[in-house]
């Protein structure tokens, strides 16, 4: 029953933060409710059905059948890595706020933005990539994986949203970026500026990130070395 219940949880957060910002969906509400009073709602949303499946899972933690279990390194080492990574997104969009969040900021492709367009979202599924690579049982995979479709999906689905409101010039934008790290940078529409990035936040995040691995057993339980 709990372990149906996690499910659940964790899709209904998938399919209401998805559905709700559909373009259609959206617009209604929000020229029903109006923006902050429907921002609002979309909260509250995400935290009903966020937050039980965060405290279910928590005190249920791997449960379920097992669907994979993965060797020594890629379930700690390229996990570790991934959250290293994500923290650095997340902490250099402090520095430059993307166009695509709700910050107001220009549509210009800088510092982190040359790497993604939304490095807030691709933090998030960058976190939950790790955590399904050393744990995989059903439970986990279910919570965590929302995370996934949520940062990655959700992206594109702001994207799509965006065009059609902001119009040309945010088009342009994102044909100097992309929503995966790097993808415009390997087809060479962009290159990577570390001069650009802020070092200070970077120092931050690699303190962050030693210390979540190398104390996660006390923190969260679960050694990784």
């Amino acid at each position: 029953m709990i372990l149906t219940l996690i499910v659940v949880f964790s899709a209904l957060f998938v399919v209401t933060h998805l559905g709700l910002s559909h373009g259609a969906v959206r617009q209604g509400l929000v020229d029903t409710l109006g923006l902050w009073p429907f921002r609002g709602l979309y909260s509250l949303i995400s935290f009903l059905t966020l937050g039980p499946a965060a405290v279910l899972w928590w005190q249920n933690r791997h449960l379920g059948p097992v669907l994979w279990e993965l060797p020594w390194w890629p379930e700690r080492i390229i996990a570790a890595l991934l959250v290293l990574f994500g923290l650095l997104l997340f902490f250099q969009s402090l520095a430059t706020p993307s166009p695509a969040s709700m910050a107001p900021a220009k549509n210009e492709a800088r510092g982190v933005l040359r790497i993604t367009r939304h490095p807030m979202n691709m933090a998030l599924a960058l976190w939950g990539l790790a955590h399904l690579l050393a744990n995989g049982t059903l439970g986990d995979v279910a919570f965590f994986g929302s995370f996934v479709i949520v940062g990655v999906v959700g992206a594109y689905h702001m994207d799509a949203r965006l065009k059609r409101e902001k119009g040309e010039d945010f088009r342009e934008f994102c044909k100097q970026t992309s929503v995966l790290p790097f993808g415009v940078i390997l087809r060479g529409r962009n290159r990577l500026a570390v001069d650009e990035l802020s070092f200070p936040l970077a120092v931050i995040a690699i303190a962050v990130s030693v210390v979540l691995t190398f104390f996660h057993g006390r923190f969260f339980g679960g050694e990784l070395f």
